[in-house]
């Protein structure tokens, strides 16, 4: 079936009410959607695999223009049954009518193409892109952001719909892992008769049990209290924490903090409420690879700077070695057998309460390091630096990059969970003279167009400065 064709003197096509057209995807783009072209003009269409020719509905308004899926008319070979039932309306998983090897060929394709983009490199100038699979396509996640709320006396639980603030009732999540799967059916009991809505934060805690972070909007009745402290108290929650909009401070039963296991085989709690991988397989291997990707050929111990350091999922491996943990701390096969650790370690977290599990989770282990409250953006690099690791939020880090850039740091590791503003500072830290060595991509997030990517960066040259 032949594509619509439309004459463009290099203006946009007039709009017409309800505008249909059919294209073939030629690609999925960083967001999610697919890629077409009609004479030319890029046009997105969510929903799409590479590969199919699909019937749309222009948006031409759009810059660039958007496509509503009306249907497939003949679809690839990449296109695939999503195994959720719940797929089609839950906007939590914009990939699962994807082939997972297509998936991951995606994910690479989008980080080359941005860091290429922002930095002025050409994409065969790029080192190859490792690539590390996800373990699990399916039950590999250990915590989830749900949205809950009451309408006419119920309470919806579920994933935002697409697009929209509506809930995407769910009542069981095939990528969660079977300890926290049923809470999305479970929660709309234990809120009954609440008014309003929020956002509900579930992931593991100790000993592998559920733990639930409430973050409220409106009234919560006296039920809800005591349903949330039976749970807790009967030992089916490790613990559960509740936050009301305008209150000082928040309510927790039992221990609320995530509890993962670490990189280094030992327990590592998460502040409540706070930044964590969504799997504990693939924090692990984020973990190792970043802390690998920092050693420094030298024959002098380095001092390292971790920025945006959270509870210190990498800062137990890039510290390990400055004071060797006691026996009864290191677990068998740990990294102690490896090379040895930094002279000096500083970990940098704006969070209170991070800094605190950062803290604990060094202590557990023996482990030296300074633990430093501040904004790691802002934070200025110390004279003596060799190794900058930084993982910080999706809106990047173009203060800390620039402080990197002017540094004397001779071996960085940026991790990020978004290709373009990764792009954007890897574009600031190569004017102070580093070249790109590594970049790998971590698939944390299987079914979706999320991708987590770590770049290694050597100092070329002296900066001029």
């Amino acid at each position: 079936m032949k594509s619509v064709h439309r004459r463009s003197n290099g203006a946009r096509a007039r709009q017409r009410p309800g505008e249909r057209a059919q294209l073939r995807i030629e690609a999925l783009a960083a967001g999610g959607a697919g890629v077409g072209r009609l004479a030319g003009e890029v046009v997105f269409v969510p929903g799409t695999a590479p590969g199919d020719l699909v019937e749309v509905e222009l948006d031409r308004s759009a810059r660039p223009a958007r496509g509503r899926l009306i249907g497939v008319v003949e679809p690839s070979a990449d296109r695939v049954a999503p195994p959720c039932r719940f797929a089609d309306a839950c906007g939590g998983c914009d990939w699962m009518h994807v082939r997972i090897e297509a998936q991951q060929a995606a994910h690479e394709q989008i980080v080359r193409q941005a860091i290429a983009r922002a930095t002025s490199l050409a994409e065969a100038d790029l080192p190859p892109i490792r690539v590390h699979p996800a373990p699990l396509p399916l039950g590999y996640r250990s915590r989830a952001r749900l949205f809950a709320r009451a309408e006419r006396g119920e309470v919806r639980v579920g994933y935002r719909a697409p697009r929209t603030h509506a809930v995407a009732a769910v009542d069981r999540c095939v990528v969660l892992v079977d300890a926290i799967a049923p809470l999305a059916g479970e929660l709309p009991g234990v809120l009954h008769g609440a008014v309003g809505e929020g956002d509900v934060l579930i992931s593991l805690g100790a000993s592998s049990r559920p733990v639930v972070e409430i973050l409220w909007r409106g009234q919560l009745p006296p039920a809800v209290w005591q349903r949330l402290d039976e749970r807790t108290a009967r030992g089916e929650w490790a613990g559960a924490r509740v936050t009301l909009d305008g209150a000082r401070e928040a309510a927790s039963f039992g221990d609320p903090r995530p509890a993962i296991l670490g990189a280094d085989g030992l327990p590592l709690f998460l502040a409540p409420g706070g930044f964590g991988q969504p799997s504990e397989e693939g924090a692990a291997v984020l973990a190792r690879r970043a802390a690998e990707l920092a050693h420094l050929d030298s024959t002098r111990a380095p001092h390292v700077l971790e920025l945006f350091a959270g509870s210190g999922t990498l800062s137990v491996l890039l510290a390990r070695g400055a004071l060797r943990p006691s026996p009864a701390a290191e677990p068998a096969g740990a990294a102690a057998s490896g090379p040895p650790g930094p002279a000096s370690f500083t970990a940098v977290e704006l969070s209170s309460a991070a800094v605190a599990c950062l803290r604990q989770n060094l202590a557990a282990r023996g482990l030296a390091g300074k633990a430093i409250e501040a904004d790691a953006d802002q934070y200025p690099i110390p004279a003596r630096t060799d190794v900058v690791v930084l993982d910080p939020p999706r809106s990047g880090a173009p203060g800390a990059a620039r402080a990197i850039a002017a540094s004397s740091a001779r071996v960085v590791v940026y991790v990020s969970c978004d290709p373009a503003t990764l792009a954007r500072d890897l574009g600031g830290i190569l004017r102070g003279g580093f070249e790109i060595t590594d970049i790998e991509a971590v698939e944390l997030f299987p079914q979706t167009s999320h991708i987590e990517s770590i770049v290694r960066l050597s100092r070329a040259r002296k900066s001029a400065r």
